[in-house]
């Protein structure tokens, strides 16, 4: 006759490795509390992960801040808005007075991607969200960036 959960781990272990422990009840407790241990640490980190990016969380006034370049640190101030359905942004390079567009701004797998052009370097950052108001990530994979969310005035009178 076939047993149940002929082919299980509990099955193959009292069969073969265990055959003659007088203890294999004990080990069966083990186990299924190892079981239930691995199942709440990996629900625990699941919670601790911060929620997902949306493209409508990086919309608004960012100040954007490369730690660690040549010239030192360095923050561009940097706005980002969906129009037309469509994730675009816009930056402002140290000593210019206007705006310049980004080449490319999108959102894979919760990370922020943006490409542009800035001193005649073609430049890309990539900025995880870590809370409401902040993003880190890197530039071109070698400088590290923080991102800091620009509150505005009515905002930051209300907090």
């Amino acid at each position: 006759m076939n047993k149940p959960f002929q082919y299980g781990v509990v099955y193959y272990l009292q069969t073969y490795l265990l055959p003659s422990s007088p203890n294999f009840k004990d080990m069966k407790r083990v186990l299924i509390c190892l079981a239930i241990l691995t199942i709440g640490v990996l629900g625990v980190q699941a919670q601790d992960q911060v929620a997902a990016a949306t493209p409508e969380y990086i919309t608004g006034k960012w100040n954007i801040t490369v730690k660690g370049t040549p010239n030192g640190d360095v923050t561009l101030p940097a706005r980002f808005e969906i129009k037309e359905g469509v994730l675009k942004g816009y930056f402002m390079e140290p000593e210019a007075k206007e705006e310049k567009k980004m080449d490319t701004v999108y959102l894979n797998e919760g990370v922020f991607n943006m490409a542009f052009t800035i001193m005649s370097y073609d430049v890309t950052i990539t900025m995880n969200k870590k809370d409401d108001d902040n993003a880190s990530g890197s530039l071109m994979g070698m400088f590290d960036v923080v991102a800091v969310r620009v509150k505005e005035e009515k905002e930051a009178a209300k907090q």
